[in-house]
């Protein structure tokens, strides 16, 4: 069993606080491009002229109220970041585990920065890119959180290289697939692309066949921490499948049946601004699978190093 370290502890406890915390700006981002309250203000980081905390937020109603409360929440989750950087440097002595921190850190500042500049320009695509560079830090926050638990101390371990290999690229072609199914909703939600409008609901099937095969060959490593993985995955995979069939019928409906949609319904604002979330929580459980299969494979096939080297020295500089 791994030593745990009180540090580490309140280290992965501050990690987990961070990410919970980054679904706050997250979701209230995703309910502003929904009602495509985006420019709601005409002027960064200042809104209407008054500064962050001077703006008269909770007298505000509609559009400003929830731009303004995205702003906020930004910088509520810059504070964490910064307390999680401080508490990194003093705690942590694991030179991956810092150097994400700190990527997280830069991350979170170029993500403001995108916000602001996409008011600046009022354009379309940095608003785009807002949201996709959103999925990416949210998925290294998430891989923080699991690389700071006592569990990641110890690396999945599969006896067949063969089934390592064969989940570790299906792992790869889930990350791949999901990528490209996130980038579709995004060119559907901000620019209201007509491809992205055709593939997005078909790509979905696509998505599904290949988190289910992941599931299935995670489950034949026969280790407990891929196998847990694995059914992580395909979870999320079928709820955001699921929520997508709901959310295409309080968008669209579905004449054939008498589903009608309703624009601009409180229930419809809610199930598409979930559904981006969700699927953004998908894409971070997938990457967070992907690494630990990474840390399972061989290490005589992974590293140009003798075959006789342990595989937990390996785990333990992955670390």
């Amino acid at each position: 069993m791994p030593t745990v370290v009180p540090e580490s502890l309140w280290l992965h406890r501050l990690a987990w606080m961070t990410a919970l915390v980054a679904l706050l700006p997250i979701s209230i981002g995703a309910v502003v491009t929904t009602v495509d309250a985006g420019m709601a203000f005409a002027d960064w980081p200042t809104s209407d002229g008054h500064g962050m905390l001077a703006y008269p937020w909770l007298k505000s109603t509609g559009d400003k109220f929830l731009e303004h409360g995205h702003r906020l929440a930004g910088m509520l989750i810059g504070l964490m970041t910064l307390g999680l950087a401080a508490a990194a440097f003093v705690w942590e002595c694991r030179p991956a585990v810092r150097t994400l921190v700190g990527i997280i850190l830069a991350g979170v500042i170029l993500q403001g920065l995108l916000g602001g500049s996409r008011v600046i320009q009022n354009e379309r695509v940095l608003a785009l890119m807002h949201g996709q560079f959103a999925a990416w830090l949210f998925s290294l926050m998430g891989l923080l959180v699991a690389m700071t638990s006592t569990a990641w101390q110890s690396a999945p371990s599969i006896a067949d290289a063969g089934r390592s290999w064969t989940v570790f690229f299906a792992g790869i072609a889930l990350v791949v697939v999901l990528l490209a199914q996130y980038l579709l909703g995004g060119l559907l939600r901000h620019l209201g692309n007509a491809t992205a409008w055709l593939v997005h609901p078909w790509f979905a099937v696509a998505v599904v066949i290949v988190a289910a095969a992941f599931c299935t060959f995670a489950q034949r490593t026969g280790s407990p921490q891929i196998v847990h993985a694995g059914r992580w995955v395909v979870g999320f995979v079928v709820a955001q499948a699921l929520l997508g069939i709901a959310t295409w019928a309080v968008k669209y409906g579905y004449p054939q049946w008498d589903i009608v949609a309703v624009q601009n319904s409180s229930l419809q604002v809610a199930i598409r601004s979930f559904h981006k979330v969700l699927g953004l929580m998908t894409l971070m459980t997938a990457v967070v699978a992907l690494v630990r299969c990474y840390r399972a494979l061989p290490v005589s096939l992974t590293m140009n190093v003798p075959t006789s080297m342990s595989h937990t020295a390996f785990a333990g500089s992955a670390s």
